[in-house]
Protein backbone atom coordinates (compact mmCIF):
# COMPACT_ATOMS: atom_id res chain seq x y z
CA UNK A 1 0.00 0.00 0.00
CA UNK A 2 1.25 3.54 -1.01
CA UNK A 3 0.76 6.65 0.31
CA UNK A 4 1.40 10.02 -1.40
CA UNK A 5 1.59 13.23 0.92
CA UNK A 6 -0.11 16.70 -1.06
CA UNK A 7 0.52 20.38 0.32
CA UNK A 8 -2.10 21.74 1.70
CA UNK A 9 -1.98 25.54 0.50
CA UNK A 10 -3.50 26.96 3.81
CA UNK A 11 -0.21 25.31 5.83
CA UNK A 12 2.80 28.10 6.39
CA UNK A 13 5.91 26.63 4.16
CA UNK A 14 8.13 26.40 7.82
CA UNK A 15 5.43 24.67 9.28
CA UNK A 16 4.65 22.30 7.03
CA UNK A 17 8.21 21.01 6.10
CA UNK A 18 8.40 20.31 10.70
CA UNK A 19 5.40 18.05 10.39
CA UNK A 20 6.17 16.42 7.52
CA UNK A 21 9.05 14.92 8.60
CA UNK A 22 7.13 13.63 11.60
CA UNK A 23 4.43 12.07 8.64
CA UNK A 24 7.28 10.56 7.08
CA UNK A 25 9.00 8.67 9.86
CA UNK A 26 5.44 7.60 10.86
CA UNK A 27 3.94 6.68 8.06
CA UNK A 28 6.60 4.12 6.73
CA UNK A 29 6.96 2.55 10.16
CA UNK A 30 3.51 1.52 10.91
CA UNK A 31 4.40 -1.54 11.89
CA UNK A 32 2.53 -2.69 15.01
CA UNK A 33 -0.88 -4.59 15.01
CA UNK A 34 -2.25 -5.70 17.84
CA UNK A 35 -5.60 -8.10 17.21
CA UNK A 36 -7.57 -8.27 20.51
CA UNK A 37 -10.79 -10.87 20.52
CA UNK A 38 -12.32 -10.15 24.13
CA UNK A 39 -15.10 -13.22 24.54
CA UNK A 40 -16.18 -14.83 27.56
CA UNK A 41 -13.33 -17.16 26.94
CA UNK A 42 -10.26 -14.91 28.26
CA UNK A 43 -12.72 -13.09 30.83
CA UNK A 44 -14.56 -13.70 33.75
CA UNK A 45 -18.49 -12.69 32.32
CA UNK A 46 -18.52 -9.85 35.17
CA UNK A 47 -15.52 -8.93 33.67
CA UNK A 48 -16.06 -8.74 29.77
CA UNK A 49 -16.65 -5.15 28.33
CA UNK A 50 -19.35 -4.76 26.09
CA UNK A 51 -18.35 -2.68 22.39
CA UNK A 52 -20.50 0.09 24.07
CA UNK A 53 -19.04 0.06 26.75
CA UNK A 54 -15.07 0.53 25.42
CA UNK A 55 -15.95 2.64 22.85
CA UNK A 56 -17.83 4.75 25.69
CA UNK A 57 -14.65 4.35 27.50
CA UNK A 58 -12.91 5.77 24.70
CA UNK A 59 -14.93 8.59 24.95
CA UNK A 60 -16.30 7.96 21.35
CA UNK A 61 -19.92 10.05 21.25
CA UNK A 62 -23.13 8.20 20.89
CA UNK A 63 -23.23 9.87 17.50
CA UNK A 64 -19.43 8.80 16.51
CA UNK A 65 -21.03 5.38 17.40
CA UNK A 66 -23.47 5.66 15.19
CA UNK A 67 -21.56 6.29 12.44
CA UNK A 68 -19.22 3.22 13.46
CA UNK A 69 -22.25 1.11 13.00
CA UNK A 70 -22.87 3.00 9.61
CA UNK A 71 -19.75 1.63 8.42
CA UNK A 72 -17.85 5.05 8.74
CA UNK A 73 -14.11 5.37 10.19
CA UNK A 74 -14.40 7.97 13.17
CA UNK A 75 -11.37 9.40 14.88
CA UNK A 76 -11.52 9.47 18.50
CA UNK A 77 -9.29 11.64 20.74
CA UNK A 78 -6.80 9.64 23.12
CA UNK A 79 -5.17 11.35 26.12
CA UNK A 80 -1.54 13.12 25.29
CA UNK A 81 0.73 12.17 28.67
CA UNK A 82 3.70 14.48 27.35
CA UNK A 83 4.09 17.75 25.41
CA UNK A 84 5.89 15.16 22.79
CA UNK A 85 3.95 13.00 22.42
CA UNK A 86 0.58 12.83 19.40
CA UNK A 87 -1.66 10.47 19.60
CA UNK A 88 -4.39 9.40 17.02
CA UNK A 89 -7.48 7.21 17.34
CA UNK A 90 -9.94 5.79 15.19
CA UNK A 91 -12.21 3.45 15.18
CA UNK A 92 -14.15 1.23 12.58
CA UNK A 93 -16.61 -1.64 11.61
CA UNK A 94 -15.39 -4.91 10.14
CA UNK A 95 -17.08 -7.37 8.55
CA UNK A 96 -14.95 -10.41 9.62
CA UNK A 97 -13.79 -12.47 12.01
CA UNK A 98 -11.15 -11.48 14.50
CA UNK A 99 -8.12 -14.25 12.88
CA UNK A 100 -8.46 -12.54 9.62
CA UNK A 101 -8.26 -9.29 10.71
CA UNK A 102 -5.30 -9.88 12.64
CA UNK A 103 -3.43 -11.73 9.75
CA UNK A 104 -4.45 -8.80 7.83
CA UNK A 105 -2.90 -5.77 10.02
CA UNK A 106 0.08 -8.11 9.51
CA UNK A 107 0.97 -8.14 6.01
CA UNK A 108 -0.19 -4.24 6.60
CA UNK A 109 3.71 -4.41 8.27
CA UNK A 110 5.73 -2.31 6.68
CA UNK A 111 8.04 -4.80 5.50
CA UNK A 112 5.39 -6.01 2.82
CA UNK A 113 3.48 -2.51 2.42
CA UNK A 114 5.60 0.80 2.29
CA UNK A 115 8.92 0.70 -0.55
CA UNK A 116 10.38 2.84 1.88
CA UNK A 117 12.04 0.08 3.95
CA UNK A 118 15.31 0.03 1.84
CA UNK A 119 16.44 -2.83 4.10
CA UNK A 120 16.04 -4.72 7.24
CA UNK A 121 16.87 -7.85 9.47
CA UNK A 122 16.00 -9.96 12.31
CA UNK A 123 18.18 -10.05 15.64
CA UNK A 124 18.64 -13.27 17.32
CA UNK A 125 19.22 -13.83 20.76
CA UNK A 126 22.13 -11.59 22.46
CA UNK A 127 22.52 -10.03 19.05
CA UNK A 128 26.37 -10.20 17.30
CA UNK A 129 27.21 -7.66 14.41
CA UNK A 130 26.72 -10.04 12.17
CA UNK A 131 22.89 -9.34 12.36
CA UNK A 132 23.25 -5.84 11.18
CA UNK A 133 25.40 -6.96 7.99
CA UNK A 134 22.91 -5.52 5.52
CA UNK A 135 22.85 -2.43 7.35
CA UNK A 136 24.06 0.64 4.97
CA UNK A 137 24.22 3.98 4.52
CA UNK A 138 22.05 4.60 2.13
CA UNK A 139 20.29 6.69 0.39
CA UNK A 140 22.61 9.96 0.31
CA UNK A 141 25.50 8.03 1.93
CA UNK A 142 28.01 10.66 1.59
CA UNK A 143 25.83 13.12 3.13
CA UNK A 144 24.74 10.92 5.86
CA UNK A 145 27.93 10.09 6.61
CA UNK A 146 29.23 13.32 7.17
CA UNK A 147 26.43 14.54 9.44
CA UNK A 148 27.24 11.17 11.75
CA UNK A 149 30.89 12.60 11.60
CA UNK A 150 30.14 16.21 12.29
CA UNK A 151 27.63 15.19 15.12
CA UNK A 152 26.49 17.19 18.18
CA UNK A 153 23.95 17.34 20.75
CA UNK A 154 20.41 18.44 18.63
CA UNK A 155 17.53 17.07 16.98
CA UNK A 156 19.46 16.12 13.64
CA UNK A 157 20.54 12.98 14.99
CA UNK A 158 19.53 10.74 18.23
CA UNK A 159 22.26 9.54 19.95
CA UNK A 160 23.71 10.29 23.57
CA UNK A 161 27.33 11.98 24.24
CA UNK A 162 29.38 8.58 23.97
CA UNK A 163 28.03 7.63 20.68
CA UNK A 164 28.70 11.37 19.42
CA UNK A 165 31.82 11.24 21.21
CA UNK A 166 32.58 8.07 19.51
CA UNK A 167 32.04 10.01 15.83
CA UNK A 168 34.17 13.12 16.92
CA UNK A 169 36.86 10.61 17.31
CA UNK A 170 36.61 8.37 14.39
CA UNK A 171 36.62 11.59 12.39
CA UNK A 172 40.05 13.33 14.90
CA UNK A 173 41.90 9.59 14.29
CA UNK A 174 41.69 10.20 10.47
CA UNK A 175 44.77 12.43 8.83
CA UNK A 176 43.20 14.96 6.70
CA UNK A 177 39.05 14.56 8.47
CA UNK A 178 38.01 12.10 5.62
CA UNK A 179 36.49 9.41 6.72
CA UNK A 180 35.43 6.14 4.15
CA UNK A 181 32.01 5.10 4.36
CA UNK A 182 32.46 1.88 5.12
CA UNK A 183 34.12 3.25 8.46
CA UNK A 184 31.17 4.77 9.78
CA UNK A 185 28.57 2.40 8.97
CA UNK A 186 30.52 0.07 10.94
CA UNK A 187 30.81 2.50 13.79
CA UNK A 188 26.67 2.50 13.32
CA UNK A 189 26.46 -1.18 13.40
CA UNK A 190 28.18 -1.29 17.23
CA UNK A 191 26.02 1.57 18.28
CA UNK A 192 22.71 -0.33 17.32
CA UNK A 193 23.71 -3.53 18.77
CA UNK A 194 24.72 -1.73 21.84
CA UNK A 195 21.30 -0.31 22.16
CA UNK A 196 19.58 -3.55 21.41
CA UNK A 197 21.94 -5.41 23.98
CA UNK A 198 20.82 -3.07 26.72
CA UNK A 199 16.95 -3.64 25.70
CA UNK A 200 17.35 -6.64 25.07
CA UNK A 201 19.06 -7.16 29.09
CA UNK A 202 17.54 -4.66 31.24
CA UNK A 203 14.29 -3.02 29.10
CA UNK A 204 13.86 0.41 28.92
CA UNK A 205 15.48 1.27 32.04
CA UNK A 206 18.80 0.80 29.76
CA UNK A 207 18.27 2.43 27.08
CA UNK A 208 20.29 5.10 26.59
CA UNK A 209 18.73 8.93 26.06
CA UNK A 210 19.17 11.30 22.95
CA UNK A 211 21.37 13.99 23.76
CA UNK A 212 19.67 17.33 23.09
CA UNK A 213 22.02 19.66 24.28
CA UNK A 214 25.00 19.73 26.82
CA UNK A 215 22.48 18.95 29.80
CA UNK A 216 19.04 18.22 28.14
CA UNK A 217 18.58 14.57 27.50
CA UNK A 218 15.29 13.05 26.21
CA UNK A 219 14.63 9.35 27.12
CA UNK A 220 12.58 7.42 25.09
CA UNK A 221 12.26 4.81 28.10
CA UNK A 222 10.09 7.16 29.46
CA UNK A 223 7.78 7.88 26.45
CA UNK A 224 7.07 4.13 26.17
CA UNK A 225 6.43 3.25 29.64
CA UNK A 226 3.79 6.89 29.35
CA UNK A 227 2.60 5.27 26.09
CA UNK A 228 1.50 2.05 27.71
CA UNK A 229 0.27 3.63 31.10
CA UNK A 230 -2.01 5.70 29.18
CA UNK A 231 -3.48 2.77 27.68
CA UNK A 232 -5.81 1.92 30.62
CA UNK A 233 -8.14 -0.49 29.03
CA UNK A 234 -5.02 -2.18 28.55
CA UNK A 235 -4.23 -2.70 31.74
CA UNK A 236 -7.86 -3.26 32.94
CA UNK A 237 -8.85 -6.10 30.45
CA UNK A 238 -5.30 -7.63 29.87
CA UNK A 239 -2.67 -7.15 33.01
CA UNK A 240 -0.05 -9.88 31.48
CA UNK A 241 0.23 -7.78 28.18
CA UNK A 242 0.28 -4.36 30.11
CA UNK A 243 3.04 -5.59 32.57
CA UNK A 244 5.20 -6.89 30.10
CA UNK A 245 5.32 -3.76 28.10
CA UNK A 246 6.13 -2.33 31.13
CA UNK A 247 8.71 -4.96 33.17
CA UNK A 248 10.30 -6.34 29.92
CA UNK A 249 12.52 -8.56 29.87
CA UNK A 250 10.83 -9.47 33.31
CA UNK A 251 7.61 -11.72 31.46
CA UNK A 252 5.35 -12.77 34.05
CA UNK A 253 3.14 -14.84 31.96
CA UNK A 254 0.43 -16.52 33.52
CA UNK A 255 -0.19 -20.73 33.06
CA UNK A 256 -2.17 -20.99 29.82
CA UNK A 257 -0.74 -17.99 28.31
CA UNK A 258 1.75 -17.47 25.47
CA UNK A 259 4.23 -15.43 24.35
CA UNK A 260 7.04 -14.65 21.60
CA UNK A 261 9.30 -11.99 20.40
CA UNK A 262 11.17 -10.68 17.48
CA UNK A 263 13.89 -7.87 17.18
CA UNK A 264 14.36 -6.35 13.86
CA UNK A 265 16.52 -3.12 12.52
CA UNK A 266 14.72 -1.22 9.85
CA UNK A 267 16.38 1.31 7.45
CA UNK A 268 13.40 3.43 6.39
CA UNK A 269 14.02 6.69 3.32
CA UNK A 270 12.92 9.84 5.07
CA UNK A 271 12.92 12.08 2.83
CA UNK A 272 15.98 11.26 1.42
CA UNK A 273 17.35 10.40 4.86
CA UNK A 274 18.38 6.76 5.85
CA UNK A 275 16.37 6.29 9.40
CA UNK A 276 17.37 3.45 11.30
CA UNK A 277 15.26 1.78 13.69
CA UNK A 278 15.27 -0.97 16.61
CA UNK A 279 12.01 -3.08 16.87
CA UNK A 280 10.66 -4.69 19.39
CA UNK A 281 7.64 -7.11 18.01
CA UNK A 282 5.31 -8.70 21.03
CA UNK A 283 3.44 -11.78 20.57
CA UNK A 284 0.95 -12.66 22.76
CA UNK A 285 -2.22 -15.11 23.06
CA UNK A 286 -4.13 -15.02 25.96
CA UNK A 287 -7.25 -17.92 25.92
CA UNK A 288 -8.69 -16.73 22.36
CA UNK A 289 -7.10 -13.68 22.20
CA UNK A 290 -4.21 -12.72 19.55
CA UNK A 291 -2.39 -9.37 21.00
CA UNK A 292 0.75 -8.37 18.59
CA UNK A 293 2.64 -5.41 19.24
CA UNK A 294 5.54 -3.48 17.60
CA UNK A 295 7.54 -0.72 19.67
CA UNK A 296 10.18 1.05 18.23
CA UNK A 297 12.70 1.84 21.15
CA UNK A 298 14.74 3.44 18.81
CA UNK A 299 15.14 5.65 16.04
CA UNK A 300 17.73 7.52 14.65
CA UNK A 301 16.39 11.16 13.60
CA UNK A 302 12.74 12.50 13.55
CA UNK A 303 10.96 11.23 16.46
CA UNK A 304 12.03 9.02 19.39
CA UNK A 305 9.60 6.39 19.75
CA UNK A 306 6.58 4.73 18.93
CA UNK A 307 4.06 2.33 20.07
CA UNK A 308 0.63 1.47 18.05
CA UNK A 309 -2.02 -1.10 18.09
CA UNK A 310 -5.63 -1.54 17.28
CA UNK A 311 -7.92 -3.47 19.58
CA UNK A 312 -11.03 -5.68 17.85
CA UNK A 313 -14.17 -6.37 19.69
CA UNK A 314 -16.56 -9.08 18.28
CA UNK A 315 -20.13 -8.14 17.46
CA UNK A 316 -23.05 -9.69 15.58
CA UNK A 317 -22.00 -7.87 12.68
CA UNK A 318 -18.35 -8.57 12.48
CA UNK A 319 -16.04 -6.66 15.05
CA UNK A 320 -15.40 -2.95 15.70
CA UNK A 321 -11.89 -1.91 15.59
CA UNK A 322 -10.40 0.52 17.75
CA UNK A 323 -7.12 1.83 15.97
CA UNK A 324 -4.50 4.19 18.15
CA UNK A 325 -1.12 5.13 17.68
CA UNK A 326 1.08 6.98 19.99
CA UNK A 327 4.48 8.24 18.76
CA UNK A 328 7.19 10.74 20.51
CA UNK A 329 8.71 13.32 18.34
CA UNK A 330 10.48 17.01 19.81
CA UNK A 331 9.04 18.14 16.57
CA UNK A 332 5.54 18.99 17.93
CA UNK A 333 7.21 21.25 20.81
CA UNK A 334 7.81 24.85 21.26
CA UNK A 335 6.38 27.42 19.63
CA UNK A 336 3.37 26.92 17.59
CA UNK A 337 3.20 23.79 19.34
CA UNK A 338 -0.58 23.52 19.00
CA UNK A 339 -0.64 24.27 15.22
CA UNK A 340 1.74 21.67 14.64
CA UNK A 341 -0.35 19.37 16.45
CA UNK A 342 -3.09 20.33 14.66
CA UNK A 343 -1.71 19.94 10.78
CA UNK A 344 0.10 16.72 12.05
CA UNK A 345 -3.21 15.34 12.68
CA UNK A 346 -4.82 16.22 9.68
CA UNK A 347 -1.65 14.63 7.64
CA UNK A 348 -1.81 11.85 9.25
CA UNK A 349 -5.31 11.11 10.05
CA UNK A 350 -5.63 11.31 6.30
CA UNK A 351 -2.66 8.16 5.71
CA UNK A 352 -4.29 6.58 8.44
CA UNK A 353 -7.59 6.41 7.05
CA UNK A 354 -7.00 5.19 3.82
CA UNK A 355 -4.85 2.17 5.30
CA UNK A 356 -7.66 1.38 7.79
CA UNK A 357 -10.26 1.69 4.81
CA UNK A 358 -7.74 -0.61 2.52
CA UNK A 359 -7.77 -2.93 4.81
CA UNK A 360 -11.22 -3.07 5.83
CA UNK A 361 -12.37 -3.79 2.21
CA UNK A 362 -9.61 -6.47 1.76
CA UNK A 363 -11.01 -8.23 5.06
CA UNK A 364 -14.63 -8.12 4.05
CA UNK A 365 -13.42 -9.18 0.26
CA UNK A 366 -15.54 -12.80 -0.02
Amino acid sequence: MESRITKPQSYSPLLYDCVVNLLGATRTVVSICVALAVCSSVLEASELPSVNEVLQELQISDRDRQQIWKGKIVSWTASEGSDRELAIGMALLVKTSAENLAELFREATVFKTESAITAHGSIAGDGQLADFTGLKLEPNGEKEARRYLEAKPGDDLNLDIEEIAAFQALKSASKDGTVPIERVEALIREQLLARYQAYHTKGLADTAPYARTSRQRVFARDELALATTQSKLLAKYLPSVSNVLLNYPATKIKEGEEFKEQFFWLNVDVFGRPTYVLSHRMHFRIGEASIVVDRHFYASHDYNSLQQGVAALPTKDGMVAAYLSRVSTDQVTGFGSSAKRTVARTLMGSYLKDMLETLRAKAEKP
